[in-house]
């Protein structure tokens, strides 16, 4: 897997010894959790049982997962990673989070745009992402990043869970990158 250089950010594979600063960082965090379709996690364990199940990804070839890090620390501080691709292999889906003290920075904005291009690069032709409707930041984001909204959707709103949350949904064509 490849790693991306941003003016700010290096994304990296996750590796092991990951999972504290995930923790710690992100994934225990309610205001984090709140916008993801994952529940905040209860300790540390159910962390290590995620960056297990990235590491056997990531052994099996999935290359499209990154831990974001700031230029010149090596710790993890959010993730951005494909999180569904399409039946022929051009669309790809992209899911990102990062730390709550690090919101409102433009990170997220830099290491997405960094991401697209380096999917384009690789043969990915259209690029989308989706976010819950109560969570407006996050489609700035995308539109920051040359998405375009292209319509409504429902999704469980948690993994698990019987509720339904509605999404607004954007993307861009390789045809149309900046």
């Amino acid at each position: 897997m490849s790693i991306i250089e941003t003016e700010r950010l290096t994304l990296r594979p996750f590796r092991e010894g990951d999972a504290e600063m995930m923790y710690r960082n992100w994934t225990s965090d309610e205001r984090v959790a709140r916008y993801c379709r994952w529940y905040a996690h209860e300790n540390i364990d159910v962390t290590e049982g995620l960056l297990r199940m990235y590491l056997n990804e990531a052994a099996d070839g999935f290359e499209y997962r990154w831990a974001i890090t700031l230029k010149g620390t090596d710790e993890p501080v959010g993730g951005i990673d494909v999180v569904e691709i399409s039946d022929e292999g051009k669309t790809v889906e992209i899911g990102y989070v990062i730390a709550h003290n690090l919101w409102n920075k433009s990170f997220v904005t830099e290491a997405f745009k960094a991401v697209i291009n380096k999917l384009f690069e690789c043969g990915i032709e259209k690029v989308t992402a989706r976010h819950c409707i109560d969570n407006p930041a996050s489609g700035r984001v995308m539109e920051k990043c040359g998405l375009v909204f292209t319509g409504y959707d429902k999704v469980e709103e948690k993994f698990g869970s019987d509720k339904i949350c509605d999404v607004k949904c954007y993307a861009i064509e390789k045809r149309h990158a900046v």
